[in-house]
């Protein structure tokens, strides 16, 4: 979790912190918040967006506006980016303090409630009658919306497969066909999150791999997900501190006691991880969609779509989180950003920064996206496309994110979750057990959250 909540939220209820305090940009900000007329009388929107460049995002802005400005042309309108420098989370409330804020910026989808507390963002309920999300599944709504209303437009996807060793499975004597069928077996309930855990330290005793699991944080939620532990009551809008959360702490001591999970598994980020999956060192990693690029980056096939899935389907089998019960359904995470709308867009600028967006989400430009960046398109129209289509693994498991659940957006979860990790910190450090981590989690969880935003069960 991004540690400008706790800080953030504070330099905003500071009175007065940066008053009178200027900047080079501020009359970039005068020109950004209104229009003007050319020569030819026609009208400029200036439109400024904070410039990210990871993936096609910027490269996409660039020929949305192109597309926008051709579409406008019939009504004399020019519409001009103003691109701002990207800056972290910290410098967005400073200079939100200082009176400066973009039109347009991206972040995640958990950041949408200290967002809106500190007056960064503004509600875009359009969202809800745009064409462009006419089709997505309600997953994507609820990401999109906070305490009822529209707040961010989904502007990448993605989902959480498991990433498991096809040659280990194969050094456990599983056959092709028991193989390709694990995945049916997962959706259907079959194979649990327990027989996952099962595998991995059979694998591990053979000396098939050196890591049984792998993850991209120890925050990881799919793991509470497999647990039925989802930490939130969105109608509510309060946190929820669940027994179950004592399961997912018994799950981590268990593995943790089988080697199943090292007590370093938290310094083997996915950047590190890729290389070893590849080498066949790890059985499973746990990590969202962009893994399978980062795998193919790590094997030297950027741009060799086919050869590359030639080695994934020989080498990877993948399944969403299998539920811990027998019977239940799988589970899948997500971190999805968002195009965020600032404070000072008024209602005559809106209709052109709505356009902007919604060009940015073009079926063809979400697809560069996802081959820049690894992450799912966000639309169906977008997964018709033929280059699509060619990355299997992006086709078949976009199914995931029909029940891909997200980080919730209530501006206490930060403090909440670092409860949570320090529960994880105590079992894989100091030798704690399930119980004793539960207590501490609750322990700062009610030291630390506001009791009206936590419900404690």
């Amino acid at each position: 979790m991004k540690k400008l909540v706790v800080t953030a939220l504070s330099v905003v209820m500071s009175v007065g912190l940066l008053a009178g305090c200027g900047t080079k940009n501020d009359s970039g900000n005068s020109i950004a918040t209104g229009s003007a007329s050319n020569g030819d009388n026609t009208k400029v929107v200036t439109i400024s967006v904070r410039e990210n460049t990871w993936g096609a995002r910027k490269d996409n802005f660039i020929e949305a506006e192109k597309r926008l400005n051709e579409q406008l042309k019939a009504e004399n309108v020019q519409v001009k980016i103003d691109w701002w420098p990207g800056i972290d989370d910290d410098e967005l409330i400073l200079q939100l303090q200082a009176g400066k804020a973009a039109d347009i910026f991206i972040n995640s989808s958990v950041d949408i409630g200290w967002q809106l507390d500190a007056g960064l963002i503004q509600k875009i309920d359009w969202v809800k009658d745009s064409e462009v999300f006419k089709s997505v599944p309600d997953s994507y709504t609820n990401i999109m919306k906070y305490d009822g209303h529209y707040y961010g437009v989904i502007q990448d996807m993605d989902a959480s497969p498991v990433f498991i060793s096809r040659k280990a499975l194969q050094g456990l004597g599983w056959t092709d066909e028991q193989i390709n069928g694990l995945r049916a077996r997962v959706d259907s309930g079959d194979f649990t999150f327990e027989d996952l855990v099962n595998l991995a330290d059979e694998a591990k005793k053979k000396s098939l791999v050196k890591i049984g699991f792998a993850v991209e944080d120890t925050r990881f939620e799919g793991w509470n997900y497999a647990f039925n532990n989802f930490n939130y009551n969105a109608e509510q809008n309060k946190l929820v501190l669940a027994s179950q959360a004592k399961d997912v702490y018994s799950f981590w001591s268990d593995a943790v006691k089988r080697g199943v999970i090292t007590e370093g598994i938290a310094d083997i980020d996915t950047d590190k991880a890729a290389p070893m999956f590849v080498k066949g060192e790890v059985f499973a990693e746990f990590a969202r969609t962009e893994f399978y690029q980062m795998m193919r980056e790590t094997n030297g096939m950027k741009d060799d779509v086919e050869g590359y899935n030639t080695w994934f389907n020989d080498n990877v089998v993948w399944i969403p989180v299998p539920s811990a019960a027998k019977g239940g359904k799988p589970s899948s995470y997500s971190n999805p950003a968002l195009m965020f709308v600032g404070p000072k867009v008024d209602d005559a600028k809106m209709p052109y920064v709505q356009k902007l967006i919604e060009h940015v989400l073009d079926p063809d430009l979400q697809i560069n996206h996802t081959i820049a960046s690894g992450k799912l398109p966000v639309t169906p129209e977008a997964q018709q496309d033929e280059r699509f289509k060619a990355m299997e693994f992006y086709k078949d498991h976009a199914y995931l994110v029909q029940f891909t659940r997200t980080r919730p957006a209530q501006p206490d979860y930060a403090v909440f979750i670092k409860g949570y990790t320090l529960g994880v910190d105590s079992i894989l450090t100091k030798g704690k057990s399930a119980e004793e981590a539960y207590e501490l989690f609750k322990k700062e969880v009610k030291q630390n959250v506001p009791a009206d935003h936590v419900v404690i069960q």
